[in-house]
């Protein structure tokens, strides 16, 4: 909220519902002060770069599915990843909720280790994963929990993984007939 209109809807909201003495006036000015001063550091914050290579430790604070969470960096700013090689189901398809499951199993609520490959075309950072020095990527593909996504990805690591899972028939592939999600997007 822009910090004119907070301040002018403050002061309107303290002098419309109350009788305000001199004291009171000056703790509200007090307060206007505390909360510019806040209201002008978050805004002074630089706004993460996303460059390739750069490492960061994160808290995990959301999973919206088997391979997009959201981060909090250690100044407290907000990361939108994108797990790297790999491409989960989407929520509506089959597996869809298991592999966001698992990937929430895995690392909601812990400190990870990422660092930045790309941004995609949705802004979100594209990041290598690492928790309690396990590769995310491996262990969600050794789940059956995601496909390899070897349109962004050659790692020939991940493409035995995902070949491994399929003739064990884990996870997703204990369907019959998986529907890749690129394949699903599309015919949505």
């Amino acid at each position: 909220m822009n910090r004119t209109i907070f301040t002018n809807l403050l002061l309107f909201f303290l002098l419309t519902s109350c009788n305000p003495t001199s004291q009171d006036i000056k703790e509200l000015n007090k307060l206007l002060k505390e909360v510019e001063k806040l209201v002008n550091e978050k805004e002074s914050k630089e706004p993460l770069s996303f460059k390739k290579g750069e490492e960061y430790t994160v808290k995990v604070v959301g999973v919206a599915d088997g391979d997009t969470f959201t981060g909090l960096t250690e100044d407290n700013q907000q990361i939108k990843c994108r797990i790297y090689g790999i491409d989960a189901p989407e929520k509506k398809q089959a597996f869809g909720n298991r592999s966001k499951q698992t990937l929430s199993d895995l690392i909601f609520g812990e400190e990870v280790q990422i660092k930045i490959q790309n941004k995609d075309r949705y802004g979100r950072a594209v990041v290598w994963v690492v928790f309690n020095g396990k590769d995310v990527s491996a262990e969600m593909l050794k789940a059956g929990m995601a496909w390899h996504y070897k349109q962004y990805s050659k790692d020939k690591d991940y493409a035995e993984l995902e070949e491994q899972a399929r003739q064990k028939k884990i996870g997703l592939w204990a369907d019959k007939e998986p529907v890749a999600p690129w394949e699903f997007r599309r015919k949505k």
